[in-house]
């Protein structure tokens, strides 16, 4: 694993081949910000779709317009599936409902795997499980239960 962090603004991204995305949120994220994370996803995804493990442990908040982007970039079809981790109560009702708002609107029957757990070593365990459950070609193996979106 590279650990070599690529900041954007204040957050952090850092790929580990094959196929995962991890980010640790640091502060308010912004419509530019998200849309960097929606760019290296899209970069990431180009062998194939990739996990997205996102830290929420030091996030202050989504601006409502970041929130939007969400009705404008359709991401499902780049994303094996996505874990939240850390955070407060308020983080983790915050990126709920941010969850919510991606199921109105990305309607249709492509659904990504998703689990909101405690810290990035259950994270983990949740990708290899899914890994073997839904085996990918440049991915190794996985099984997991989760919601969907």
């Amino acid at each position: 694993m590279d650990d070599t962090w690529q900041h954007v603004g204040a957050h952090q991204n850092r790929f580990e081949p094959p196929d995962l995305l991890h980010t640790r949120a640091v502060g308010p994220i912004s419509r530019d910000e998200f849309a960097a994370a929606f760019d290296e996803i899209e970069l990431r995804a180009r062998e194939g779709p990739v996990f997205w493990l996102v830290d929420l442990t030091h996030l202050d908040g989504i601006a409502p317009e970041a929130r939007r982007l969400l009705s404008e970039r359709d991401a499902r079809a780049l994303l094996r599936g996505i874990v939240l981790i850390g955070g407060s109560f308020p983080q983790r009702v915050l990126a709920t409902l941010a969850l919510k708002a991606v199921r109105l609107f990305w309607r249709h029957e492509t659904h990504v795997p998703f689990a909101f757990l405690t810290d990035e070593r259950e994270a983990r365990a949740w990708i290899e499980a899914e890994r073997r459950a839904h085996p990918s070609p440049h991915a190794s193996a996985g099984a997991a239960a989760g919601k969907e979106l």
